[in-house]
């Protein structure tokens, strides 16, 4: 009888152990604040540099996505080769998703593409011949910016000490872990407990912002009112970058529920497209 216990609290001990075990979140990822920083996808190519005229061509792309966010819809294509040395059997591949960093995936998501070619005779006399390229990747992503801030409803005398928090009127952030995000944030108190903030969203990433657009925009959990406001731009929820441009400033409005300061979440969600290259060389040998 006593034997049968024994084996009875030793099963148990290793199933709790192990329901422990298999429950458990990563250590490393505890302590690790994916949503802060810039980040860009990367793109490697992981073929050779040289290759023998008249062959078989393979090009071999490697993405990997170092976001705190999936991309999705990525696009990669290959352009710039002269037909004549290098022909593409295909210059554009799809991905569905890849997914971004966070506690299950530490450091990101990878996925390997595959290009197919043939490569061409060399003119005659010549011994080589170099090909500059260029590896294109475009996608959509999203952003989310949540910090907690002191907000007051006191029009004058709100930088000393009031209520819970001290309020500060104007805040700046390093990112949100993807490369567009809100680098300042502006806190304007306006009559009847109304609110105006003032963000500026900026592009640090290498590649160029098709267009963003906004998601969700709440100030402790209640709904704001928010536009872009650019050079020559309509008062919308949508803003469409130009060629280059970095930065743009959105405005929104909202509500607060004392006119003492207090601690608040801020939520911002914005969704964008994004597109990112890297050139590439190849020498065609005899």
């Amino acid at each position: 009888m006593k034997r049968s216990v024994t084996i009875l609290s030793a099963a148990l001990l290793i199933f709790s152990l192990l329901l422990f075990s298999c429950a458990k979140t990563p250590e490393r990822g505890l302590d690790i604040n994916y949503k802060q920083g810039f980040s860009d996808i990367s793109i490697e190519y992981s073929g050779n540099a040289q290759e023998y005229q008249a062959r078989p061509f393979d090009l071999p792309i490697l993405i990997h996505n170092n976001l705190a966010y999936d991309v999705e819809n990525v696009v990669v294509s290959v352009l710039g080769f002269d037909q004549h040395y290098v022909e593409l059997f295909s210059e554009r591949e799809n991905i569905e998703l890849i997914e971004g960093k966070s506690i299950f995936n530490d450091g990101g998501g990878k996925e390997e593409l595959l290009f197919n070619g043939q490569l061409g005779p060399l003119l005659p006399g010549a011994s080589k011949e170099t090909q500059n390229y260029r590896i294109y990747a475009r996608y959509n992503s999203k952003v989310e910016f949540t910090p907690s801030i002191c907000v007051t409803g006191q029009l004058t005398g709100y930088e000393t000490f009031e209520g819970s928090c001290q309020f500060q009127p104007e805040i700046t952030f390093k990112g949100q872990g993807a490369p567009v995000g809100v680098t300042q944030l502006q806190i304007i108190p306006r009559q009847g407990r109304a609110v105006e903030l003032r963000m500026l969203i900026e592009n640090k990433g290498k590649g160029n912002v098709g267009s963003v657009s906004l998601g969700a925009a709440a100030l402790g959990g209640k709904p704001m009112s928010c536009e872009f406001r650019g050079a020559d731009q309509q008062e919308t929820s949508l803003f469409s970058f130009e060629s280059e441009q970095k930065k743009v400033n959105l405005l929104c409005t909202g509500f607060l529920s004392s006119e003492n300061a207090y601690m608040t979440t801020l939520l911002i969600e914005l969704f964008y497209d994004y597109e990112i290259n890297v050139q590439q060389t190849l020498t065609i040998l005899e």
